[in-house]
């Protein structure tokens, strides 16, 4: 019995309640178990996530690595260039030592050969002077020995005193000239082998100026 008044609650009412509170419980039931797999899942996906994470962070360190050997490579080749770049500046400035100095040396020597060339030219002349005189001193020589023998012959063995000692004169400055004209020969030869290899220096240095 129960309930108010002292009346006893219908079995049916009471099946009821007793379903209604079974379906409850089951309900909870599944609620509970719903909870413990959103739970599980939320475990799952913090896990997950967790290890994505450290993934990434693996990765970022791996690609942090990789970009300082990446930098530290880049930074040996620019100081490789640089090192190039400093001993090409260097052999460019010793470069243009080398061609200025070349270029007073070109330019003293072709004053020298400019001057050897007059030289030269005074020397030739001076040279066809000499052989001039060379060659009419032997014609006064020969004209003397003519007239000797000539004078000879008509007063016998006797000769021209005068016509004698001029002849031995004229004999000494052959002599003389001639001594001369060999020495004006081999200081032409010499000259002209000094100015031609002045020419070859020269040329030499003009076709070293161009590259």
């Amino acid at each position: 019995r129960g309930g108010r008044g002292g009346r006893a609650i219908p079995p049916k009412l009471l099946r009821h309640f007793e379903e209604q509170e079974r379906k409850k419980e089951d309900e909870l039931e599944k609620v509970r178990l719903k909870n413990i797999h959103l739970r599980n899942q939320l475990r799952k996906l913090e896990g997950q996530l967790r290890r994505k994470e450290e993934l990434s962070n693996e990765l970022h360190l791996i690609d942090f690595e990789q970009l300082k050997i990446e930098n530290q490579t880049l930074n040996e080749k620019i100081e490789e260039r640089n090192e190039e770049l400093l001993k090409l500046r260097k052999k460019t400035t010793t470069t243009v030592q080398v061609l200025t100095h070349l270029k007073e040396k070109l330019q003293f020597v072709q004053a020298e050969n400019q001057l050897l060339k007059v030289e030269l030219a005074e020397l030739e002349a001076e040279l066809s002077t000499h052989r001039d005189a060379l060659t009419k001193a032997k014609h006064d020589r020969d004209s003397l020995r003519s007239e000797n023998l000539r004078l000879r012959g008509e007063a016998g063995l006797i000769g021209n005193n005068d016509l004698l000692r001029d002849f031995d004169r004229r004999k000494k400055d052959i002599a003389a000239m001639q001594v001369t004209l060999e020495g004006l020969k081999m200081r032409h030869r010499a000259l002209k082998e000094h100015i031609q290899e002045l020419g070859t220096a020269e040329a030499d240095m003009s076709q070293m100026q161009a590259f």
